[in-house]
């Protein structure tokens, strides 16, 4: 059996804690892994089977999930980028592969910005490129049912922000991932003094990933009918980074870890690991590059 060791840091006030899962033969840099808003640490044994055969593999609850401490009113997107190198610094290690996935693409696309001489490769999957007023007015909705004590009800709204309603469309295990989420999020912020509000701030700040980026590897990689931001707008996002790579996973929205998590956990590792991205039967397309390029 795998064995996970605990480590727990500080920060400005905050504590916050990773786990580390540690490869027979790590072959690359270790895979630091960050979810979406309240995604916790233990939540990416998933990866273990993709990981672990190439490099140790990282996993945090940075300030907001699982036990945490969440961040303050004037607490935003830096305190986190502080987190994630302050774990960084303290595991001893000079640079990691980052797999940032949803929310945790935008943490893990700002801290690059930061230091891009920090991360090896970049993999950012299910960007939220920019959270349209569809999907502010349905948080809108969903956080009144909240507010009323109606979380049953909360939860039916957002699963119409997270996943794709479309049944023309073919998603992988789409009614038992649904269950599934719903259940998670219902935990989330019925079973946490915080995990609302949490969600909120991601909702309703700017987390926007602009600026570009330069001088790390990068895939940004979604399910076909992801519903936070679409195949296109990530495509796009994609194009500001210097020699990026973008792939589609066909069948899954923005739950490609559930719906095609073994395809979505080799797509990654593939990339980390220099392996080609070519004859990928999951994919919608080739994987193509989608980056700039410097003269």
């Amino acid at each position: 059996m795998t064995k996970a060791i605990t480590r727990t840091l500080q920060l400005d006030g905050l504590t916050f804690s990773c786990q580390v899962v540690e490869s027979d033969t790590p072959r690359i840099e270790p895979v630091l892994v960050l979810g979406g808003v309240l995604q916790g640490m233990h939540g990416w044994s998933i990866m273990e089977r993709h990981v672990l055969p190439f490099a140790d593999l990282i996993s945090v609850d940075l300030p907001g999930a699982g036990a945490s401490t969440p961040l303050r009113p004037e607490q935003d997107m830096e305190t986190m980028c502080r987190a994630t190198e302050i774990i960084i610094d303290g595991l001893g290690l000079e640079r990691v592969n980052f797999l940032g996935y949803s929310f945790g693409s935008a943490v893990a696309f700002r801290c690059a910005q930061r230091h891009p001489d920090r991360y090896a490769k970049l993999a950012l999957g299910g960007v939220p490129v920019r959270i349209s007023d569809k999907l502010v007015g349905l948080w809108t909705r969903g956080a009144r049912r909240m507010l009323t004590g109606d979380a049953n009800g909360f939860v039916d709204v957002l699963a119409e922000m997270f996943l794709c309603s479309d049944s023309r469309v073919t998603v992988r295990n789409r009614d038992v991932v649904r269950q599934l989420v719903k259940r998670m999020t219902l935990r989330a912020v019925t079973g946490s003094a915080h995990g609302f509000r949490t969600m909120e701030r991601s909702v309703l700040e700017n987390l926007d990933p602009r600026g570009g980026l330069s001088g790390v590897p990068t895939l940004v990689f979604c399910g076909e009918h992801d519903t936070i931001s679409s195949l296109e707008e990530q495509r796009e996002f994609a194009a500001t980074i210097e020699g990026c790579t973008f792939a589609a996973i066909g069948e899954a929205d923005h739950w490609v870890f559930l719906q095609r998590r073994y395809e979505a956990g080799d797509l990654v590792m593939r990339f980390f690991t220099g392996r080609p991205l070519t004859g990928l039967g999951y994919l919608t397309g080739p994987a193509t590059a989608a980056g700039v390029t410097t003269p």
